[in-house]
């Protein structure tokens, strides 16, 4: 140190400051360091943050060339990334300098370095939830990004836990951003949440919409055997997953970037509604268009709506929506400013305020002017992978009629090596669409199988969740095909929102001696191909009433009603209005358009539109409950020391929980993909105690946890992937290489399979066909009932009525009701949610009235009968049996007066 000091005062005053700002600099990494991720408030989520497991182990990484976004950095494990700005120097070689003391009689000047607040830009919930099941999986977000954010060069944070099952060694996550691999990590992270860090290389985030694609790769500790598939799985941590921002760049300013605003930790989009003191039913009217037109242009498919004062906080954003002078007097003059003409406009978030977004103008037909510049119709931009997964968020629309390439709506080929190959994908079928069987949807499946396979191999498909059709794999020297059907009876689909997922059981004899050593040079056994189809035909069109599931995932009847639909709500207090607006957004998501309610406070009882009804229990007729069949007397049992409880107001709610035992049960939600809106029970012994009796009911469980497995490495470049030779050309020349001499066995095996394949088949349409025949009983925890039926004679004054005990309970219930994973149970005539469990338990339809929706064409009625007869077998054969009995005994009488008598 003496040898030093007198070189540094020899150096130039200008390298002293070099020298200096060096020194700051270090301080000022260290205080980041600590800041990153700790800036979102306390208030913005209930949802408490789990302990996460920082590997502090270096990993070789290779840093992508500036030149060439399409090669991708690795991942690293996450401490304090740096995160270069605009302005950021570039790295300077490190080298001696010699500073010069300071001169005597003036204070050195010292800079003040201030770390940049960051904040994470979370992903969107969606109907998968954040689990990646199976030997393979995968899950595409789209994502906007503003012009200003796509000029930086931005991290990609991604925080999981897996199942203790999952062997690290040959078990991978990788990262992928407009088709393009970002970057690969083992998946280690068994006990505790582990968080990993990628660069995303510049240029390749466009502005507008972008794909981002999470893809797991995972193979089994112990076991071999398909049934074990099912136990792997990693859960994405939603609260430490997503873009790492600047919060000066989070920030939007236009309405063409509402897609930008952020999800908060849970995936949801929190709006609140800033309303005057004693609202009227116009201004409600008003908030509900901005709601649904943000839900609807920004994709997001969870918006939960509150009502308050101007919130703070870095998600989400505020509204107001009236004229100038009512906003003025709201939110105070600075925040609208001189208006003489209708204004749509966005204010960047503030301190201690969200993003707002202010609607208004001098007078109400202003306000009305200034709501139409949202439909203002714009073509979306973005990349082309990024606009193909916002067209297919939350699932791709079809009308019937039409063919669909898999690989157009976010399928990608895959080569797989595993047992269980597992492929999925969301469609969206008209609200009036007539499920019934009168016509088969046919997947096309293009790929192959490798020769070796046992005689469980075969093809399986399940439509939301039931197994709609089996093909066997019957060929023990393998096969390559380009159209393989898989027919599916329509009446397996739904109206709205419906998921396909295809599966591949491709075990070999290998598997029963199961070396989980052998899976890294296990050669490939199965092939998809991203050029498979599915063929949709023709379909019936009419709606059927009640029935809350077409409500829940297609909005009908209220999307398309001839007339302005009707809103029920006899107090408008700020609970009730938060629980309709985020209700109604849902509906106009699942509709793809916004929906028009008319509010009303006293009950349209002879109206001729449909009626949403959404209130306490206690603010509604229980006559009117009765005469729309709904449980009143279970419910008012059920809920007897609940009806009438007093709001809480704004303050949260206070479960208890906190400490250990609060990080145990963040960890109980991401083991059971539990929805974070929902609130899980607490049973005795505490979250941890729930959590042992999982983690002992674990198959191939161990008390230690993994070492870390190899570093993680860069996933194949964009030009490998260009380059690479045709993969079916390649799997049809090596199979036309092997022995074929079997194909007398493989036609007597065929034989077999072919009728066992059939009468499974039979055995799961006909359940099918059964299902929801047998009322659920009411649970004590039922905390929200959602029901449906026909009010009068009238098809068209049909009532949707939503209703909880008090307003808290409705304001937190149908938070939960509108999560994907949630609201695609509603079904039946009523719906009866657990928000303890997230379940739903429904009461079937005894009588369903038919709703004429399109044009009564020939073609239209044609199907439309096929599908009623299908649907009402009884009918069919005693028609069949009248029409025989008919024709026989016309014919007798015929024959009888014909000819001549012989005797």
């Amino acid at each position: 140190m003496k040898r030093l000091l007198p070189t540094y005062a020899r150096a130039p005053r200008r390298l002293r400051a070099f020298a200096t700002l060096g020194a700051f600099a270090l301080l000022a990494s260290q205080a980041l360091a600590q800041a990153i991720f700790l800036t979102a408030p306390s208030e913005v989520s209930r949802i408490d943050r789990p302990p996460v497991t920082i590997d502090r182990t270096p990993v070789n990484t290779t840093p992508a060339p500036q030149a060439a976004p399409q090669f991708p950095a690795a991942a690293r494990p996450a401490p304090a990334p740096q995160f270069p700005g605009p302005s950021a120097a570039p790295a300077m070689p490190a080298q001696t300098v010699q500073i010069p003391p300071a001169p005597q009689g003036a204070s050195a000047a010292r800079p003040s370095f201030k770390p940049r607040a960051t904040m994470l830009r979370h992903l969107a919930n969606n109907i998968q939830g954040y689990r990646l099941a199976g030997e393979i999986g995968s899950s595409e977000w789209p994502i906007y990004i503003t012009d200003k954010q796509a000029r930086r060069r931005l991290q990609f944070q991604l925080g999981y836990l897996s199942a203790v099952s999952v062997m690290p060694e040959f078990s991978r996550l990788t990262l992928s951003i407009n088709d393009q691999p970002v970057g690969t990590t083992p998946i280690t992270a068994v006990q505790t949440v582990k968080t990993v860090v990628f660069d995303i290389p510049p240029g390749l985030l466009r502005p507008g919409f972008n794909s981002v694609r999470i893809t797991t790769e995972q193979r089994h500790r112990v076991d071999c055997s398909l049934e074990a598939t099912q136990e792997l799985w990693t859960q994405i941590d939603p609260t430490q997953t997503g873009l790492i921002l600047d919060e000066a760049d989070a920030a939007i300013d236009a309405i063409s970037d509402l897609g930008a605003l952020p999800a908060d930790e849970q995936g949801a989009l929190p709006l609140r509604a800033v309303m005057p003191a004693n609202p009227t039913t116009r201004d409600v009217e008003r908030m509900l268009r901005v709601v649904q037109l943000i839900s609807i242009i920004g994709r997001f498919e969870q918006p939960v709506v509150d009502a308050g004062a101007l919130a703070g906080g870095l998600y989400g954003a505020d509204l107001l929506v009236g004229t100038a002078a009512e906003l003025a007097a709201i939110a105070g003059p600075q925040m609208v400013g001189l208006v003489t003409k209708p204004r749509a406009f966005v204010l960047p978030m503030g301190p201690g305020r969200r993003t707002t977004i202010v609607v208004t103008g001098a007078d109400a037909q202003q306000v009305d002017e200034a709501i139409k510049q949202f439909l203002v119709a714009t073509k979306p931009k973005g990349a082309a992978a990024g606009l193909r997964a916002a067209a297919a968020f939350p699932g791709y629309r079809v009308e019937g009629g039409q063919r669909i390439r898999l690989g157009d709506i976010g399928v990608r080929s895959s080569e797989f090596d595993g047992r269980l190959f597992r492929v999925a994908f969301n469609i969206i079928m008209p609200s009036d669409f007539y499920p019934a069987d009168y016509g088969r949807a046919t997947v096309r499946v293009a790929g192959g199988y490798s020769p070796g396979l046992t005689s469980k191999a075969q093809l399986v498909m399940y439509v939301n969740e039931r197994t709609a059709v089996s093909l066997p794999l019957l060929k023990s020297t393998g096969e390559v095909f380009k159209d393989n059907p898989l027919p599916v009876p329509l009446g397996f689909l739904r109206p709205g929102l419906n998921r396909i997922e295809i599966e591949a059981h491709v075990p070999t004899p290998s598997d029963e001696s199961c070396d989980t050593l052998a899976a890294k040079d296990a050669p490939n056994r199965f092939l998809f191909l991203d050029s498979t189809e599915i063929e949709i035909p023709p379909i019936a069109r009419v709606g059927r009433l009640p029935d809350l599931a077409v409500t829940a995932t297609g909005g009908f009847p209220f999307a398309g009603a001839q007339r302005r639909s009707k809103l029920f709500m006899p107090r408008l207090d700020p609970k009730t209005i938060g629980a309709a607006a985020t209700f109604v957004a849902h509906l106009a998501v699942v509709a793809g358009r916004p929906i028009d309610f008319e509010i009303t406070q006293t009950p349209p009882l002879k109206a001729k539109s449909p009626t949403l009804a959404v209130a306490p229990f206690d603010a509604l007729d229980l006559d009117l409950l009765k005469k729309l069949d709904m449980p009143v007397d279970d419910l008012a049992r059920v809920w007897r020391e609940k009806i009438g409880v007093e709001s809480r107001g704004g303050a949260e709610k206070d479960d208890g929980v906190v400490g250990v035992d609060a990080a145990t049960r963040n960890r109980l939600v991401l083991q059971n993909n539990f929805p974070m809106a929902c609130h899980p029970p607490q049973s005795i012994g505490g979250f941890r105690a729930m959590l042992r009796n999982i983690d002992r009911l674990a198959v191939g469980a161990t008390d230690s946890e993994d070492p870390a497995a190899d570093d993680a490495e860069p996933a194949p470049t964009g030009d490998e992937e260009e380059n690479a030779p045709d993969l079916f050309q390649e799997w049809d020349a090596r199979l036309r290489n092997e022995n074929r001499l079997s194909w007398l066995f493989d036609w007597a095996r065929y034989i077999g399979e072919w009728g066992k394949a059939k009468f499974t088949d039979a055995g799961h349409l006909f359940r099918g066909l059964d299902r929801g025949t047998s009322p659920s009983e009411m649970s004590p925890a039922t905390s929200l009932a959602l029901g449906q039926n026909i009010l009068g004679g009238s098809n068209e004054n049909v009532w949707t009525v939503l209703t909880a005990p008090n307003a808290d309970a409705l304001a937190d219930s149908v938070a939960c009701l509108v999560d994907p994973r949630v609201s695609r149970q509603i079904t039946g005539q009523v719906s009866l949610l657990d928000i303890s469990k997230a379940k739903i338990d429904a009461i079937p339809v005894s009588n369903t009235h038919f709703v004429i929706t399109q044009p009564l064409s020939v073609g239209n009625a044609r199907l439309i009968a096929a599908g009623w007869l299908s649907l009402h077998s009884l009918y069919y054969v005693g028609a069949a049996l009248a029409i025989g009995f008919v024709l026989a005994f016309t014919t007798r009488i015929f024959v009888k007066n014909v000819g001549r008598r012989t005797s």
